[in-house]
């Protein structure tokens, strides 16, 4: 069945708002915002709770229309097939910035040496299979995820916090809010998750209003990302100038928790971390692939897939030096992904309520 439960919706907004976020985007504000990447991270993720009710009230008003029957039913066919495709494709290019991440990640905290793009291709190779499978799945591996995220960010509390002095973080915007604001737009990319999650309108089984209970998800994992992310701007926010962008909250468990008291405990904690990555990744693909499928068909989508999954890897053989990849999207991408991620649920938004307004006038006039 191409439709999941809202006990899954719940989940899979839960590891949105965690998994894009919480390996190397803290260490790459800091570089710009310093100690004051705290206020910029409550700015844009105050932005991203507006994003998300805007989405549920998207997919509540939608009912059982998918995005491209929503928007071309208000702005026309050809409208609705070119708001999702650019759309699809900006989520290729976040995709990439994903998958910049995990190497950065790996190469730094797990392997002795750089991780080869080659290895990247069994994860790129089941992304594009996990495109084509009903929403069902997806909402049982979230399931499934969730549990061990949540128990694994739990433990590494417990481990890291106690050894943590949240002080440091004080005074805020003591360097004015230039740098805050700076660091608050320019990894834009980082930010609008919750747009992805439209790939789920019409297929969560009785949601309506209890769609909204998604913003307690989300303000769940928040909480967990604004404490770990505030864990590394205070151990590190006078001393930037030592971060790599190789370095991030592992990193920080080492020498905040103390190896010499739990060993390596926080790379199994990571491996748990990494499957929501992977999850939130296969939702970009999906996503893709669903605009073009809604706009020309199950067949184009395919090979289209086909082609953005071999575009993906040839991209991770080209360009080898992450840091210039992370430089490169942080500072072009912002704007595009400040209209893309913001802009198309607000698009969507007006279409859900021009079909709620026509189906309305409809009723009335049929029982006239």
């Amino acid at each position: 069945m191409d439709k999941v439960n809202l006990r899954q919706f719940l989940c899979m907004t839960f590891i949105v708002t965690i998994s894009m976020k919480m390996f190397m985007l803290p260490v790459i504000m800091m570089r710009v915002a310093g100690r004051d990447s705290f206020v910029s991270l409550c700015l844009t993720m105050a932005a991203d709770f507006l994003l998300l009710l805007a989405v549920c009230a998207v997919m509540h008003l939608a009912g059982e229309k998918n995005l491209f029957e929503l928007l071309s039913s208000a702005f026309g066919r050809t409208f609705a097939r070119a708001a999702l495709c650019l759309t699809g494709v900006f989520y290729l290019f976040k995709l990439f910035v994903i998958l910049a991440d995990v190497r950065i990640f790996f190469s730094t905290s797990v392997f002795s040496s750089t991780m080869s793009p080659v290895h990247l291709l069994p994860l790129i190779v089941l992304m594009g299979y996990f495109a084509f499978k009903p929403a069902s799945v997806t909402g049982r591996i979230s399931e499934l995820i969730t549990p061990a995220v949540f128990v694994s960010m739990i433990l590494l509390s417990l481990m890291t916090l106690p050894e943590v002095d949240f002080s440091n973080v004080l005074p805020l915007a003591a360097e004015g809010w230039e740098r805050i604001f700076l660091g608050t737009y320019s990894f834009a990319l980082w930010f609008g998750d919750f747009t992805v999650l439209l790939a789920m309108t019409g297929r969560v089984k009785n949601g309506g209003g209890r769609l909204y209970f998604s913003l307690i998800a989300a303000a769940v994992g928040a909480a967990f990302m604004l404490t770990f992310s505030t864990a590394l701007f205070s151990a590190y926010g006078d001393m930037t100038e030592v971060l790599t962008y190789g370095h991030n909250i592992s990193n920080m468990t080492q020498y905040g928790a103390g190896s010499y008291k739990f060993g390596r405990i926080d790379l199994i904690i990571y491996t748990l971390w990494l499957s929501a990555v992977l999850l939130s990744a296969g939702l970009m693909m999906i996503f893709f692939t669903r605009a073009v499928s809604m706009s020309f068909g199950e067949k184009a989508a395919r090979w289209t897939t086909v082609a953005a999954c071999a575009a993906l890897f040839v991209c991770t053989m080209i360009f080898s030096e992450l840091n210039r990849v992370t430089e490169f999207m942080s500072s072009v991408f912002w704007a595009p992904a400040l209209v893309v991620q913001y802009l198309f649920p607000l698009l969507c938004l007006i279409a859900a309520v021009v079909c709620r307004i026509r189906g309305r006038r409809a009723a009335k006039e049929a029982t006239a």
